[in-house]
């Protein structure tokens, strides 16, 4: 008995002093990793728990020259996963299928990779947030399923949706621009990323980053535009109201400082949402630069500055054959058949657009002059506006100049050029006679210095000659402004069959070119409609829109006119105890952000003692719901002065004798 217990002592003595020596070699093991240096060990560890990471910055807002914003940053969730983390992989990529609406099996082979970071969905809508809670991948607490997490990011928005959306360009999903502005100064924009160090937890995510390497991150530069948000607005407002009546395919829209070059506003319809992805290539194209086309009778101001330019006057007579004049071969006629005029000054060959005239001149200026002159016009050339896209546009080579091909230039076929080339053409008409650039970025310096192509004496005749084409018997009444001198000039232009090769008998491309004479600042618009259907003719399509446009524009900058109220019908609002519901677009607003379901916040501004007509000059750029009820000035507003006001709320209006 004394022999078992003996023998139980020793083993248990034995158990026990192994234990001992067990736990002081772990000891002296742990001692030794934790204070002895090992580079392999370092090495895992460094792996296992740090991590190099990208820190992007915030990309810089887009701003009009008022400093209202036409692009800014929203944050937003992103999901992502760690594939070595995520446990019953074939149910998770299931779960995540229904969830946000990618393929189980796209997802597997993600889960399957061997490494800690895969993105599953860029840029969670409220609706994708939701399903993951409803098929319990996430719960309440906003807690996700092993393996998974949520990444907060930066998504691009715009606040005034489609306004300007040619001009501001947009971006990919990783915020790197791709159109427009954004691309043109997406290095600016972007700021300068920084790689910091940082400590990962369990599941690979980021936690601890190394502070000081992250001051490194610059942040993205605003930019300011020189458009004019209320005046682009107004602007895309009548353009799509003259496609809708006219039945045209598309339009232009082009406004500039013709002094500065300054771009106030461009618009082309149709347009594009940059919020929403998706839009088809045609709505995205800046047809401004990016669409050549044959000017038709809008050249031949540029005709007539080469024929002033060399000797000419504006009474000297052409003989325009009576409507039809054959060159090698070819006949050039008139417009309309009724038209067959005989002797015409070249001042009259503008404003009644004589083609028969304007190629008869042509061939009098000569070759080399004329050339010469669309070159000085910058015809041949981009305007350097440095968006992306822009073309050159084409002159045929001077060594292929027959009769015809100049006679055909003359009245603007044969040649193809930019919108926006054609109008800083008219805008050094306008200016005196010098050529600037167009310019849509405030503060850039301007490189190019002023070219002068056409001497004063020369600029006012051609003033004097686009008047008379908005005066009696001129081609562009239409375009006349009540209570302001119109000069300008209509051209309608065939477009070519691209299957024929010939010139098309339905297609046509109307516009007009024009600016108020007498007053500042001294701006120089364009407007073009293509395809009309019915009545396709520029004076009774481009002409009128130019006449709204042209409203617009001396509203907003106040030109004096004599004595005529300008468009006051257009803005007044029906009220008379009774209520009016109507949308309209909110531009001067102070911006304030995006709610969490990602709608866009403006404060209310106060509207005391306003009328209702300045209630809608003050409300311009996106869409609420606008309620008038009484008679006289605002009384009363609700929302109140100060509120936080989202896209889409509606803002009620009691009005009141003052």
């Amino acid at each position: 008995m004394d022999t078992d217990s003996e023998k139980v002592k020793f083993r248990l003595t034995l158990l026990m002093l192994m234990f001992m020596a067990a736990s002081a070699a772990l000891l002296g093991r742990s001692v030794f990793v934790q204070l002895i240096p090992d580079e392999r060990l370092d090495q895992l560890a460094r792996k296992q728990f740090n991590s190099k990471v990208l820190i992007k910055p915030r990309r810089g807002s887009v701003l009009d020259t008022n400093g209202e914003p036409l692009a800014v940053n929203v944050e937003i969730n992103s999901l992502a996963a760690n594939p070595l983390k995520v446990q019953n992989k074939k149910t998770a990529a299931w779960l995540l299928s229904k969830a946000v609406e990618i393929p189980a099996s796209k997802l597997i082979p993600r889960f399957s990779e061997k490494k800690e970071f895969v993105w599953i969905k860029r840029h969670l809508s409220e609706a994708d947030m939701a399903k993951l809670r409803r098929w319990h991948i996430m719960d309440k607490d906003g807690s996700l399923i092993s393996g998974l997490w949520l990444v907060k990011e930066s998504q691009r928005a715009y606040p005034h949706a489609e306004l300007a959306a040619h001009v501001i360009g947009d971006v990919n999903v990783d915020s790197e621009g791709i159109e427009g502005v954004e691309l043109r100064e997406d290095e600016r924009l972007r700021g300068k990323v920084a790689a910091v160090t940082a400590i990962k937890d369990a599941l690979g995510r980021p936690t601890f980053i190394d502070a000081a390497a992250a001051k490194h991150v610059k942040e993205g530069e605003k930019i300011s535009l020189t458009i004019d948000a209320s005046l682009q607005f107004a602007v895309e407002v009548e353009l799509r109201g003259a496609i809708r009546k006219t039945g045209s395919k598309s339009g232009t829209v082009i406004i500039m400082d013709s002094a500065t070059g300054e771009i106030l506003a461009l618009a082309n319809e149709p347009s594009f949402n940059p919020n929403e992805k998706g839009a088809p290539a045609d709505y995205r194209r800046n047809r401004a630069i990016t669409d050549g086309y044959e000017p038709g009778s809008t050249l031949k101001a540029v005709l007539l500055a080469a024929a002033l330019s060399n000797g000419w006057k504006l009474n000297d007579k052409i003989w325009a054959e009576s409507g039809k004049i054959r060159i090698q071969g070819k006949v050039i006629s008139e417009a309309e058949s009724r038209e067959k005029f005989g002797w015409l000054d070249i001042k009259e060959v503008l404003q009644v657009s004589s083609n028969v005239g304007a190629a008869k001149l042509a061939l009098k200026v000569g070759a080399d002059h004329y050339h010469d002159m669309l070159r000085a016009f910058g015809f041949g050339s981009k305007t350097n506006i440095r968006l992306p896209g822009e073309i050159s546009g084409r002159i045929p080579h001077r060594k292929s100049w027959p009769p015809l091909t100049l006679a055909n230039i003359g009245f603007g076929q044969g040649i193809m050029v930019t919108r926006l080339q054609m109008l800083r053409a008219y805008a050094a008409i306008l200016n005196g006679g010098w050529l600037v650039r167009p310019r849509i970025i405030n503060g850039e310096e301007d490189v190019d210095v002023r070219k002068r192509i056409i001497s004063q004496k020369v600029s006012a005749q051609l003033l004097d000659a686009l008047e008379a084409v908005t005066g009696k018997n001129g081609t562009g009444t239409k375009a006349m402004l009540e209570g302001y001198r119109v000069a300008g000039k209509t051209g309608t232009a065939q477009m070519v069959d691209s299957q024929t090769g010939t010139y098309s008998r339905s297609r046509f491309i109307s516009s007009f070119i024009g600016f108020a004479l007498g007053v500042e600042p001294k701006i120089a618009i364009f407007v073009s409609l293509d395809e009309p259907k019915g009545v396709y003719y520029a004076s009774d399509t481009a002409a009128p829109l130019f006449r709204e446009i042209l409203n617009v524009v001396a509203t907003r900058f106040s030109m004096p006119s004599k004595g005529v109220s300008i468009g006051a019908e257009k803005l007044a609002v029906k009220s008379a105890e009774k209520t009016e519901k109507q949308v309209i677009r909110p531009s001067s607003l102070k911006w304030r952000g995006a709610t969490s379901t990602g709608r866009f916040t403006w404060t209310m501004p106060s509207l005391s003692g306003l009328t209702p007509r300045e209630v809608i000059d003050l409300l311009k750029g996106h869409e609420f719901g606008l309620e008038f009820k009484g008679d006289g000035v605002v009384h009363e507003q609700f929302p109140a002065e100060g509120k936080l006001l989202a896209e889409g709320d509606k803002i009620k209006i009691v009005l009141a004798e003052p």
